[in-house]
């Protein structure tokens, strides 16, 4: 069966701008009203990772998530906004983001993920997932990632997002369960989407980032607003834009192997502007491991060889301790600099993911880079 996703262009963040461009994607796929009916609960979910200014691509623009918004009221909806930040309160980052002046202007109110309720994921998963209650009870979840690398899994996209409606200190549970399998934790991704199951995603691609994401990356200017009904279908799409392939993402294979959403590209159907407008050739990704899949004997002989780990630049460090406090393993320890003890580490780059500074990033082993000409 196929399912429609949508390209649309957008070079700015004018308020304007977005709300056409959001508003062309959308008309695309049937209109507003095809998803929110007058007094239905509507539950917004942007990637809020850590309050950040909006030019730094952490987060999703505020103007992009104002769209969604007005879209969404003007149907009718009972609108909210509401996520799970790494470690700031959400009220905080949403300040921080500069969400607050259209949540006022708009009466959208704040809702934390505190609450959650246990969600069976059937046989071959984890057995079972908490995730926070505002998204399993909304009429309608949409989803607005922002188009990010991820150290860990590579890209942060629609699949992705999702996470952040896993509350707290759960995300270092299911980290700490997938340990250094990242196929294990794409998995557990997949499952949380499948629970969530946002009726609408609508992914920020006007300012991406790529390199040394989710949080330290450099900001690139794309000017493209993707959305669609089907998290992987989606996720697939931007990978062919950005001229990667989709098998890239632990994410992408996990829903391939349990069958959920559309992965393939024949079963896509393409709306708005064609994709060879808005092809990127020279996308850069974050770094990656040479080989994705070894036997656990091999894993422990050739980690440091050939396995990507964060690695702390000492001259940005400033001992914080944000980095020791989100990590899931303890494997971090300040002294006058943070210090990570790799013989515990998991490689969940959470510590690189959370740095206020940018002073960790994803190191390649010495064999991996040598295999691939680097010094």
């Amino acid at each position: 069966m196929k399912t429609t996703v949508v390209i649309q262009k957008c070079n700015s963040y004018d308020p304007k701008n977005v709300y056409e461009a959001v508003e062309r994607c959308v008309n695309e796929l049937g209109g507003i009203a095809e998803f929110v009916r007058p007094g239905k609960r509507v539950l917004l979910k942007p990637n809020l990772l850590v309050g950040a200014a909006p030019q730094k691509a952490i987060v999703t623009h505020p103007a992009f998530v104002r769209a969604g918004a007005i879209l969404a009221k003007e149907a009718g909806g009972d609108v909210t906004l509401g996520d799970s930040p790494s470690l700031a309160p959400l009220g905080k980052c949403l300040t921080e983001s500069g969400y607050d002046p259209f949540m006022r202007e708009l009466g959208i109110k704040a809702v934390p993920f505190e609450q959650v309720r246990r969600i069976s994921t059937g046989p071959g998963g984890l057995g079972y997932i908490e995730i926070a209650v505002p998204p399993l009870e909304a009429d309608l979840v949409i989803n607005l990632p922002k188009l990010k690398t991820h150290a860990q899994m590579h890209l942060t996209l629609a699949v992705k997002n999702l996470f952040g409606c896993v509350a707290g200190r759960r995300k270092t549970e299911l980290h700490l369960k997938a340990d250094r399998h990242y196929a294990h934790f794409g998995r557990t991704l997949v499952e949380i989407a499948k629970a969530v199951s946002p009726g609408l995603t609508i992914v920020d691609g006007v300012l991406a980032m790529e390199g040394n994401g989710p949080r330290t990356g450099k900001p690139r200017h794309l000017g493209v607003i993707i959305a669609g009904t089907d998290c992987a279908a989606i996720d697939t799409v931007i990978c062919e834009m950005l001229s990667l392939n989709p098998d890239l993402l632990y994410t992408h294979k996990a829903a391939k192997e349990i069958g959920w959403g559309v992965t393939e590209t024949g079963d896509i159907e393409l709306k708005g502007v064609p994709l060879e407008d808005v092809r990127v050739r020279d996308f850069a990704p974050a770094r990656r491991d040479v080989f994705m899949a070894m036997p656990a004997f091999a894993r422990w002989l050739l980690r440091r060889a050939f396995t990507s780990r964060p690695e702390i630049a000492s001259k940005l460090c400033v001992a914080c301790g944000e980095c020791a406090k989100v990590c899931p393993i303890k494997a971090i320890r300040l002294d006058k600099k943070a210090k990570i003890h790799y013989e515990n580490c998991i490689r969940c780059f959470c510590c690189q993911e959370i740095c206020p500074q940018g002073a960790i990033s994803a190191r390649q082993g010495a064999a991996a880079r040598l295999l691939r000409g680097r010094k």
